[in-house]
């Protein structure tokens, strides 16, 4: 009988230990999945964001100064983010005119001459290396090249304003802006980023990253 008991308790015990392994399993499945793949309300209104973002590029590209300030929200503005040296720089403005390039003193739209396309493809932004940097053999340093579309967690994060020399009002405007970030946009042959939020009923461009990695 105590053996029979015996062999109960380790074949219980047995069935637990695999039920655990088996939820845990499933549950790390799913930790992979909900990293990789958006939110549902973020799938919903990826193409609008497509249409609107392809309205911005062309904007861009025409250097249509009307048009492109559409996208720049009278109250909260566009920052605008350098690095002429070992630290950020952060420009804000609501006319896109208005603004000059800390190297040679050049438009917004000397952009485009360097963002020359971009057909978003939504996934996570690829790594990036600077050991693997090298523009003349068109080596970007990402582990994939093209335009990326994803969330805008990993800016919201990184702290530029915090290093920018700004005034306490002005970080405070930006720490106010950044929860209303949807998307985000990365262009790995410049590196440069482009970050909207939907404000209003419309997408507008809240802060564009112009930073040459690995160039401090």
């Amino acid at each position: 009988m105590l053996i029979l008991r015996v062999i109960l308790l380790v074949l219980v015990s047995g069935w637990l230990c695999s039920c655990r392994s088996e939820s845990s399993q499933q549950e790390e499945v799913q930790q992979r999945k909900s990293s990789a793949e958006p939110p549902a309300e973020i799938l919903q209104d990826t193409s609008e964001f497509k249409a609107a973002f392809k309205e911005f590029f062309a904007a861009l590209q025409a250097s249509d100064t009307s048009r492109l300030d559409q996208f720049i929200h009278p109250k909260y503005g566009l920052w605008i983010i350098e690095q002429p040296g070992a630290l950020p720089r952060m420009t804000h403005v609501t006319d896109i005119s208005s603004f000059r390039r800390e190297y040679q003193d050049r438009s917004f739209f000397t952009v485009k001459d360097e963002v020359t396309a971009c057909d978003l493809k939504e996934e996570v932004w690829p790594t990036f290396d600077c050991a693997d940097v090298d523009y003349e053999a068109g080596k970007s340093g990402y582990s994939k090249d093209g335009c990326f579309l994803w969330q805008p967690g990993k800016f919201q994060k990184s702290g530029y304003w915090d290093y920018a020399s700004l005034s306490a009002t002005e970080i405070q405007r930006i720490k106010a802006t950044l929860p209303l970030l949807k998307r985000s946009v990365l262009h790995t042959a410049t590196s440069f980023e482009f970050h909207f939020g939907y404000i209003d009923g419309q997408w507008r461009l809240l802060f564009t990253k112009l930073i040459y990695p690995c160039s401090a």
